[in-house]
């Protein structure tokens, strides 16, 4: 079987991660099976390069993978950010201030390459800082030059709905808001997104889009989902993500990411 020319795209949590963060052994065999027949294998998550690293170790992606939901793009075959997006720190620093003042319960972190800045702890910062196993600081940067790639607001799911509804109430046509889980709203440069990456893939490595194939299960994966010719979303996705996705395949504890390989090889025998 030749799958030169395909690319899967997944994202992490949620869909290529199983149980106790670790990857199903099943969606393991798959990838490696995949990508010895010339598919190209890429991750798509909101985890930095060097969280996201920690699965790349054992997945050995071919493909360039999107790190920090779409705001760089990293090879991890090269070590190299091959593109990147990133906040403009003046007005960053005041749409986070508008959070940290209307919401004093929610934590806050921002993000930059290597290295998680906490505003503001809580439980779910804790929890998500535990997850990432990367390094972090309290406070802002000390080098005001190294750059801001996104905003990250965590606390009770009616909490983080209320959130985002402020958001909608001030302009900010520089940045956008994104769910990433019922925990998480994330600020973004305004022209970041997991599908605009994708494309910005596609159009550097010359794919058909019919052999582009995207799978993820939550909101901020819906641009990816969109941009890709083929998509997919597991068991564990909303509903709504069901009805708009071309395949729903099984739960993310289960091997999701191996369902849809099994799916493609079926397509190309």
């Amino acid at each position: 079987m030749d799958l030169s020319g395909v690319l899967l795209v997944s994202d992490l949590d949620g869909t290529l991660i199983g149980e106790n963060f670790t990857v199903p052994e099943r969606n393991l065999r798959a990838i490696e099976r995949f990508q010895k027949a010339g598919g190209s294998f890429a991750i798509a998550t909101g985890r930095s390069i060097l969280s996201g690293g920690r699965y790349a170790e054992t997945i050995h992606p071919k493909g360039l993978c999107i790190c920090l939901n779409g705001t760089i793009l990293y090879d991890y075959q090269r070590q190299t950010i091959v593109w990147d997006c990133r906040l403009d720190q003046h007005t960053a620093a005041a749409y986070i201030q508008k959070f940290y003042d209307r919401f004093p319960t929610a934590g806050i972190e921002y993000f930059c390459v290597k290295t998680i800045h906490i505003l503001r702890n809580n439980a779910y910062v804790t929890e998500h800082l535990n997850h990432e196993s990367v390094s972090w600081s309290e406070g802002p940067p000390i080098d005001a030059d190294e750059p801001w790639y996104k905003a990250l607001f965590a606390d009770d799911p009616d909490r983080k709905d209320e959130m985002e509804a402020f958001a909608r109430t001030f302009s900010h046509e520089d940045v956008r808001f994104v769910s990433s889980s019922e925990n998480y709203l994330e600020m973004l440069p305004a022209q970041a997104s997991k599908g605009n990456a994708l494309r910005k893939i596609v159009q550097t490595a010359g794919y058909d889009l019919k052999q582009v194939y995207a799978i993820g299960d939550y909101y901020n994966d819906t641009e990816l989902l969109e941009a890709a010719g083929v998509s997919a979303v597991p068991e564990n996705a909303p509903e709504d993500m069901k009805r708009r996705a071309d395949l729903v395949v099984g739960h993310c504890f289960q091997g999701a990411v191996a369902d849809l390989i099994e799916e493609i090889e079926y397509r190309h025998s």
